[in-house]
């Protein structure tokens, strides 16, 4: 995906201009002729212009995020609107000892297939969150954001990071929020859970695993925030 020119960006803010002060003139209208602003209430409005600022910025990139899309490979982008970060890691969190994090079910093989190892210290993270448009295996859905799997991985510390600060955006109603990580030459995802009890649950899948997930469950994947979509 190749990054948007200065001339797009440009013309996107023309438009943005154009529509705001079309809207902008009819909803004055409107609530002049409803009897909802007059001249007092409205010169207050008048004064808070960097309140204002804030909050059409907010409006303005879920708006423009939502209509592009973002849809890469077998993922659409959900998080475009929002800087999500991981704090600093020392590393030495693992998902095998972090029962308390996972409260429901943590699954056994995190320690059975020698996961349960500490990982190098990492510094901020961006990232981003998709969620599934199409059908297809791990290697179909990470394939498609980069060929560099390295480069979609978090640490086992910063997955736990993701699910404590970040919670919101784990998938709920039962279905599965993915997370790729990395042992020595080997891939695996953690699968994370969320039950209307509010109960975590975390299982691991070998990233060769070639079941197909399906789409309609709007499975979400969490990784490092790609150059491409970097604001």
């Amino acid at each position: 995906m190749k990054p948007i020119t200065s001339g797009q960006a440009e013309q996107c803010v023309t438009v943005i201009k154009d529509a705001a002060r079309k809207a902008g003139e009819e909803a004055i209208a409107e609530l002049r002729d409803n009897n909802v602003i007059n001249s007092d209430n409205l010169q207050r409005f008048l004064e808070s212009g960097g309140q204002m600022a804030t909050k059409i910025k907010g409006f303005v990139k879920g708006m423009i995020a939502e209509m592009a899309e973002n849809i890469m490979g077998y993922l659409k982008l959900i998080s475009g609107a929002e800087t999500l970060i991981l704090d600093a890691t020392d590393g030495t969190e693992t998902i095998a000892k972090s029962k308390d994090t996972f409260n429901g079910y943590l699954d056994s093989d995190f320690c059975n297939w020698n996961l349960d190892v500490p990982s190098q210290p990492t510094k901020e993270q961006k990232v981003s969150v998709f969620e599934m448009t199409k059908n297809g295996t791990f290697s179909q859905i990470y394939n498609g954001l980069s060929s560099n799997l390295d480069s979609l991985c978090l640490t086992q510390a910063q997955i736990i990071g993701f699910v404590k600060k970040h919670r919101k955006w784990l998938r709920a109603d039962g279905y599965g929020t993915f997370f790729l990580f990395k042992r020595d030459e080997d891939f695996f995802v953690a699968n994370v859970y969320v039950y209307d009890d509010g109960s975590l649950d975390v299982s691991v899948i070998e990233f060769s695993d070639d079941y197909v997930w399906y789409a309609g469950g709007r499975h979400r994947v969490v990784v490092p925030q790609l150059d491409t979509l970097a604001s």
